[in-house]
């Protein structure tokens, strides 16, 4: 599947991989001066998906080394286009901050290009749910619970949202994407986001070849076979489901955990902010 086996790396270079993000944080300032455009979502909204569909096609395109088709920063620098970060913004499950938290000043990417990845709030809120449950186990109460949270609930997804939406003119340009078109028409949406960082007349063998690398059931093969080499990409029970970061893929399952006044609850959270990006 892969054409460079280095890509499955054992476990002393997982040691090796975990270090070196352990120190990332100490290094993104240096980096920020680099980085022209940043691809932002709120976790669960399909970035893992955009993130492999992206850097296959970065790969082929360049005939770049595919160990680094996960890691977005130095593979579009090394195939010398504008430099790209993936980033939950400060929105991620590990910042622990609450709704009321969340940064409304985006000065910071007043000279930078944003591409704002979103979902619909309720499936990310399920997803959310089983990551934070089973992946991290930061969570330990019900769905219903998880939803409610100041932390991780539906608040946070709808605010973070909110955010971007009312802040969507400070970036030199802004990209929307949305993870519904991403299953409706998944080589447009791919054009769409190599023409923004850069990469142009892109042949249609290799946007095809891209589009079914990172074909749901192909990624979820490679999962449970563990033969990503980043340990967030392996399922936290290869026995459940549930656990796997490539975990449905689907459009409107939140129908199957949802119970109706769960759906009221979130349904007035979304409709008092606005229903921003038309969720």
């Amino acid at each position: 599947m892969f054409k460079d086996s280095k890509l499955f790396m054992g476990t002393k270079e997982r040691i090796k991989e975990i270090a070196i993000y352990l120190r990332f944080d100490k290094i993104i300032n240096r980096w920020s001066n680099d980085i022209k455009v940043y691809i932002i979502s709120y976790p669960k909204s399909g970035r893992t998906w955009l993130r492999i569909l992206f850097g296959k096609a970065l790969s082929e395109q360049f005939h770049l080394d595919e160990t680094l088709l996960l890691e977005t920063h130095p593979l579009t620098r090394s195939a010398k286009i504008n430099p790209t970060l993936f980033t939950h913004d400060g929105a991620g499950f590990g910042d622990k901050n609450s709704w009321n938290e969340l940064a409304t000043d985006k000065s910071f990417y007043r000279n930078k290009k944003v591409v704002f990845l979103v979902r619909d709030p309720k499936d990310v809120i399920v997803s959310s749910y089983f990551h934070v449950t089973k992946r991290q186990r930061r969570f330990d109460g019900s769905i219903s619970e998880f939803i409610r949270s100041d932390i991780y609930g539906i608040k946070k997804i709808v605010t973070f949202y909110k955010i971007w939406l009312d802040n969507q003119t400070v970036p030199k340009d802004f990209l929307l994407l949305k993870y519904e078109n991403m299953h409706k028409d998944t080589s447009e949406v791919l054009r769409s986001l190599l023409s923004f960082t850069g990469v142009q007349n892109v042949p249609g063998n290799t946007i095809e070849t891209a589009v079914n690398f990172s074909d749901f059931e192909n990624m979820r093969k490679l999962e449970s076979s563990q033969k990503f080499s980043k340990t967030s990409m392996q399922p936290g029970d290869t026995n459940d489901e549930e656990s796997y970061k490539v975990r449905k893929g689907k459009v409107g399952s939140y129908l199957e955990y949802l119970s109706q006044d769960d759906m009221n609850f979130i349904n007035q959270v979304i409709e008092e902010a606005g229903h921003p990006f038309g969720y």
